[in-house]
């Protein structure tokens, strides 16, 4: 409740500081800026009312929204208001001090202070005020385009990449990272996960490469030798998964989500060293368990992926890579309604050519 009477509040003052400023007669050019500047928050405003209307912007991060825009109409007036006269300058200026008094004491209660100032675009992208994620990528990568060496630019955009299923441009991301600092577990780890998307779920190579180094740099890393031992039962090395599924469920707590696909992996492993014992859980079947494209990281960066060309469209090729990814899962009703909207989205066979490879060798139907 407090924070919906804020947004109301500030909401209303704002509203009332362009009322007032565009309300006097303008005296010379300083009033077209201000009219445009009028325009532009106006617009912003109802940009934000829209989102928070539609849910997607929480009231907090709808708060933190209006406040960065009453800072920057604090700004922008600050310029324009040489050029009016000394009525119109006593009418913006109170309105404006009303406005930088409800935003400050709106940071004060929901924000940070204590924290150093940060560029808003990386701001945006940490706290989860994204009104939209392409623009502020634009954003970010052309201050990148300036600054390669913005570690944080770098660390910010990386997973946003991810989120977009833009997995090249996230590998390459990640390598910046870990060439601008020293590596640690998680960031190696991280980009094995790009490289893994990239492959179409494989770990062979480079990905599994950095998750041994991951596990050496820290041994109770849980998301490096998940990966480890899940590829070990994948390709064979059954005595060294049983001991690394036995190391990693050490680690665990016992309600993780990953547990599960870790014990899964251990009865299938213990099954395949003694082909005559009986399963050591109910779960084990004749294949291994589809460990890496299951993690719970790789899931929701395919759920994204999905939700993403449901909403906005997208390539072909990220098309086949959704139908591919679905079909490594295990997800065959997924991959079939996933073929389905991409036959839609492109009629054209020829285009299809690989995507209608795919489905065919794997049992889809084309409706």
């Amino acid at each position: 409740m407090t924070i919906w009477l804020l947004a109301i509040i500030l909401t209303a003052i704002a509203c009332a500081t362009l009322y007032y400023a565009g309300a006097g007669r303008p005296v010379n050019a300083g009033a077209s800026v201000l009219d445009a500047t009028t325009s532009h928050y106006r617009a912003q405003l109802g940009a934000i009312e829209s989102d928070l209307a539609a849910g997607r912007l929480g009231s907090a991060e709808a708060v933190a929204a209006k406040g960065e825009l009453a800072r920057e109409l604090i700004r922008l007036k600050g310029e324009a208001v040489e050029t009016m006269g000394a009525g119109s300058k006593a009418v913006v200026w109170v309105a404006i001090g009303c406005v930088a008094v409800l935003a400050l004491g709106t940071y004060w209660v929901l924000g940070r202070p204590d924290l150093p100032a940060e560029p808003l675009s990386e701001r945006v992208a940490e706290t989860g005020a994204n009104l939209d994620l392409d623009a502020a990528i634009k954003t970010i990568e052309a201050r990148l385009a300036k600054e390669p060496d913005d570690l944080r630019g770098w660390q910010v955009i990386a997973p946003a990449y991810m989120q977009l299923g833009r997995y090249a441009d996230a590998v390459h991301a990640l390598r910046r990272v870990n060439a601008l600092a020293p590596p640690t577990a998680d960031s190696l780890t991280n980009l094995g996960e790009a490289l893994m998307m990239q492959n179409q779920g494989s770990v062979a190579g480079e990905p599994l490469a950095l998750f041994h180094q991951a596990a050496a740099l820290d041994p109770k890393h849980i998301r490096s030798r998940y990966y480890i031992a899940g590829e070990e039962t994948r390709s064979g090395d059954y005595t060294a998964a049983v001991r690394d599924w036995n190391a990693l469920l050490a680690l665990g707590k016992g309600d993780e989500p990953w547990m599960a696909t870790a014990r899964n992996g251990l009865a299938y492993a213990q099954q395949q060293l003694s082909p005559n014992a009986a399963p050591s859980a109910p779960e084990t079947g004749a294949a291994p368990p589809a460990l890496d494209a299951n993690a719970p990281q790789i899931q929701a960066m395919v759920d994204g992926l999905e939700a993403r060309l449901k909403a906005q469209g997208g390539s072909i090729e990220e098309w086949t890579q959704l139908v591919r990814s679905r079909l490594v899962q295990g997800r065959m009703d997924a991959a079939q309604a996933d073929y389905e909207l991409a036959r839609k989205a492109y009629p054209d066979a020829a285009v299809r050519t690989e995507l209608d490879v795919l489905a065919a060798d794997s049992g889809l139907v084309a409706k």
